[in-house]
């Protein structure tokens, strides 16, 4: 249940903050998002660095992969800042920690477990995790947010 919260929340703000007319922009960071999230979410499970208590296929969360990671994606597209300074470097950080945070809660509130995973790699992860939808964003300019045409 928890997770069906977090996806319908998510998708609400990213929903309210994205007009409608402009969503078709945010779908490519969207589907690098869920296949990102996918991709890292299986490898965690292989390699035994957490184990999710719940709804799980073939040990995979997909309201995790397919629901969470793709808003994510787009809300950390659709607010990021466009003057260039430190104000980006604190901003990949801040989604960071928030997620490692988020996940750590999961973890207290026994949503998930901790095998050989922790906090600080969590937040190692997250900086890779968001740098790898902002290159894919920058490469591909759907939002044309992150660099003009």
């Amino acid at each position: 249940m928890p997770y069906i919260l977090t996806t319908i929340t998510l998708w609400i703000v990213f929903g309210a903050l994205v007009p409608f007319r402009e969503w078709r922009k945010y779908y490519p960071a969207l589907l690098f998002s869920a296949l990102l999230g996918t991709i890292c979410d299986l490898l965690g499970v292989v390699f035994d660095q957490w184990s999710y208590y719940g709804p799980v296929v073939g040990q995979l969360s997909l309201w995790s992969d397919l629901g969470i990671a793709p808003a994510e994606g787009g809300l950390f597209i659709r607010l990021f800042p466009q003057k260039k300074s430190f104000i980006r470097t604190l901003y990949f950080g801040l989604w960071a920690l928030a997620n490692a945070l988020m996940e750590w809660f999961f973890v207290w509130v026994g949503w998930i477990g901790y095998n050989q995973w922790n906090f600080v790699k969590a937040f190692i992860f997250y900086l890779f995790f968001f740098g790898l939808i902002w290159v894919q964003e920058y490469w591909y300019n759907g939002t044309g947010k992150l660099r003009s045409i």
